[in-house]
C-alpha cells in the first residue's frame, strides 16, 4: 500500500509538473528573440540543488560541509557524465539542418530505444506484449505529433521528414546531426539504465540521486557556457511586458515582469517534474519509466492543443487510439511476469512442504 502511494506521488509530479512545465516554456519561447534554452536549464540545475541543500549539508565547527554519501560519489559522476552527453548532444542537433520533425520521430523512439538497450546491456527479455505494446506506443506519438493538424499523405510525409519542404542535405553536416540524434537517444537510455541498477544496487536513494545529479552538473555549466549565460541573463533583463497584479480592490497593482514570471513558474513546475521522475525512477525499470514519459509527452502535446483551442486531424485522433491500446497493452504485459513468478513460488513451495 505504502509503495502504491509513492508511485502514485511520482505520477501525480510527473504528469503534473512535466506537464505545466512545458506550457510555460512554450510561452516563454513564443516571444521573438527569447532564445534561453540554456538559461532555463541552469536555473532549473541552480533551483533544485540550492533547494534540497539543506538536506545533505551539515556544520562542523562552523564550516558546512556534506553529509556522508550513501551511494559512491563516483557513480552520481558517472550519471552526469550520461547526462551531459544526452542533453548537450541533443540541444546542438538543430545547428546540423535537422528539422523539428526529425527530432520529434527520434524523441518518441525512446522506448523502443531503451527495451533495445536493457536487452544488449543488462540482458532482459520481454514478453511479445510488451514489445507489440511498445511498438505501437511509438508509432501512436510520431503520427500524433507530426500531424495533429493535417491528414497524414504521402507528399505530407516527404515534406515533413524534409522540413519545410527543403531537400535534406546529403552533406556531412546532416551525416553530423543524425549521428548526434543517436548518439543522444542511446546515451539517454544508458542513464535510466545505469539509474535503475544504482537503485538496486544501493538503495532507493532517490533525493541523493537528485541533489547530485544537479549539483554536479553546474560547474559544466560555468565552465562550458558562462558567456552564453550572461548574454541570456541581459537578453532576459531587456525583455519587456509584464502582468499586472491588482491587490486588495482597484487600490494597489503589483507589476511582474512577463518574462521573469514564466522562467519562475518553469523552474518551480520543473522541480515538481523531477522529483517525480527521481521517485519512479526508483521504484520503477528503466522501460517503464521510459513508457511513462513518452506518455506524459503525449499528454502535453494534447494538454497544448486544448489550451491553445488547436483543430487535430483525423490521423492524429487514430495516433491517440494507438497511444491508448499501447498502454493498455503494456499495462498488461507488465503484469503476466509477476503472475508468473508468483505461481513459480508457490509451485516451489509447496514442493519443498512434499519433501
Amino acid at each position: 500500500m505504502a509503495l502504491d502511494l509513492v508511485v502514485l506521488n511520482g505520477l501525480t509530479s510527473v504528469f503534473g509538473g512535466c506537464c505545466a512545465n512545458v506550457l510555460s516554456l512554450e510561452a516563454l519561447i513564443k516571444d521573438k528573440g527569447s532564445n534561453m534554452g540554456t538559461l532555463v536549464t541552469f536555473t532549473q540545475f541552480l533551483f533544485v540543488t540550492l533547494s534540497m541543500l539543506p538536506q545533505f549539508v551539515t556544520v562542523r565547527n562552523w564550516c558546512p560541509t556534506l553529509k556522508s554519501l550513501h551511494v559512491p560519489l563516483r557513480v552520481y559522476i558517472l550519471s552526469v557524465v550520461l547526462f551531459y552527453i544526452s542533453s548537450s548532444t541533443n540541444n546542438s542537433v538543430f545547428k546540423y539542418n535537422i528539422s523539428i520533425p526529425l527530432h520529434i520521430v527520434f524523441r518518441c523512439f525512446s522506448s523502443v530505444i531503451t527495451m533495445v538497450v536493457c536487452w544488449l546491456v543488462a540482458g532482459k527479455r520481454y514478453s511479445k506484449l510488451q514489445v507489440v505494446s511498445t511498438v505501437f506506443l511509438t508509432a501512436g506519438a510520431i503520427i500524433t505529433s507530426l500531424y495533429r493538424d493535417h491528414e497524414m499523405s504521402l507528399q505530407g510525409l516527404r515534406n515533413g521528414l524534409k522540413g519545410s519542404g527543403a531537400t535534406i542535405p546529403t552533406d556531412s553536416t546532416f551525416a553530423i546531426g543524425i549521428c548526434l540524434l543517436v548518439v543522444s537517444s542511446i546515451s539517454s537510455s544508458l542513464l535510466s539504465v545505469y539509474n535503475e541498477w544504482t537503485y538496486k544496487t544501493y538503495g532507493k536513494f532517490w533525493q541523493e540521486n537528485m541533489f547530485y545529479t544537479h549539483f554536479l552538473s553546474l560547474p559544466i555549466f560555468l565552465v562550458k557556457d558562462g558567456s552564453l549565460l550572461r548574454s541570456e541573463i541581459h537578453r532576459l533583463a531587456a525583455s519587456r511586458g509584464v502582468y499586472t497584479l491588482v491587490l486588495g480592490g482597484n487600490s494597489r497593482t503589483l507589476r511582474i515582469p512577463r518574462q521573469w514570471a514564466l522562467l519562475a513558474t518553469n523552474v518551480l513546475t520543473q522541480h515538481v517534474c523531477i522529483r517525480g521522475v527521481n521517485i519512479l525512477a526508483s521504484h520503477t525499470n528503466a522501460l517503464t519509466l521510459s513508457f511513462i514519459l513518452t506518455v506524459r509527452k503525449f499528454a502535453s502535446l494534447l494538454l497544448s492543443v486544448a489550451i491553445y483551442k488547436s483543430a487535430m486531424s483525423r490521423t492524429a485522433y487514430c495516433g491517440v487510439v494507438l497511444v491508448f491500446v499501447g498502454t493498455l497493452l503494456y499495462a498488461m504485459g507488465s503484469r503476466r511476469p509477476q503472475a508468473s513468478d508468483k505461481t513459480t513460488h508457490k509451485t516451489t513451495a509447496s514442493a519443498q512442504q512434499k519433501e
